[in-house]
């Protein structure tokens, strides 16, 4: 074989390695056609994130259905692989679950904050006096941890609403919520005699999670939210669900994108 031939071999095969190198790591593998999300209720953020969430698996050609479940039981399902994903968690929720990978782009940012009778701002002191109980939304890991933290008793609830009873029948001292994305958890209707704490007890970003299997998918969502996100789409998409926030219950927001709920 001619030194000119040789050579000409070893430039074809220098240059396929390297068009091979370039490939994306997730073009060489098929897509779903569909996956289910979970995603917990009594969150206002839920069917917007839910609306951003299902945009962006359709650019991909995925049709994404996002099931309405309770906090804790969406992210055990999730994990076990019961179901594709869960909405949006921390982005410290993979080293709970180890089966959750995290979509590396940010969903939305949020801030925790207390809520407490009327004068009785004390209760958030640290060190908390002596067996301070805040109640926190159970499944809602920055309130877990943030209870955890502060040294105090958590009284857990199911439900905004659940958490707001116990602390004006005085069972607890204070409650966590979370408010993401300038929007806001509680109704003003539900805040006589008590006092939202400005400052914030934590900041927190959230992320969309995928179980390992849908590893492809997790690599092809951050462009395309970025892509959204720097086209204005996701800010569009907030936006019509802030001036609509007083009008819509939960279950009508559930009905409004086709949310589905899992009892």
């Amino acid at each position: 074989m001619s030194a000119a031939v040789m050579l000409t071999n070893k430039a074809y095969r220098a240059w396929l390695f390297l068009a091979l190198f370039m490939i994306p790591a997730h073009s060489g593998a098929e897509l779903p056609e569909r996956v289910q999300i979970a995603a917990i209720y009594d969150e206002p953020t839920t069917a917007a994130g839910a609306a951003i969430v299902k945009r962006a698996y359709q650019r991909l050609g995925v049709d994404a259905s996002v099931i309405i479940t309770p906090s804790r039981r969406a992210l055990m399902m999730a994990n076990t692989g019961v179901f594709d994903g869960d909405l949006f968690r921390i982005g410290r929720v993979e080293q709970l679950f180890p089966n959750l990978i995290r979509v590396e782009h940010v969903l939305f940012r949020g801030t925790l904050r207390a809520v407490v009778r009327k004068g009785e701002t004390h209760h958030l002191a640290l060190p908390p006096p002596k067996l301070t109980k805040i109640a926190v939304r159970r499944g809602i890991i920055i309130s877990e941890l943030t209870a955890q933290n502060m040294g105090v008793i958590p009284v857990y609830a199911n439900s905004n609403r659940q958490a707001l009873s116990l602390l004006q029948s005085k069972r607890v001292d204070a409650a966590f919520f979370t408010f993401v994305a300038h929007f806001s958890p509680l109704e003003p209707r539900f805040l006589s005699g008590l006092h939202l704490v400005e400052e914030p007890m934590a900041t927190f970003n959230l992320y969309h999670y995928l179980n390992l299997r849908q590893r492809e998918l997790a690599n092809a969502l951050p462009g395309v939210l970025r892509q959204m996100e720097e086209d204005g789409i996701i800010e569009e998409i907030l936006e019509s669900f802030r001036e609509r926030q007083g009008e819509w219950s939960a279950d009508s927001s559930r009905n409004s994108i086709h949310l589905r709920t899992l009892e």
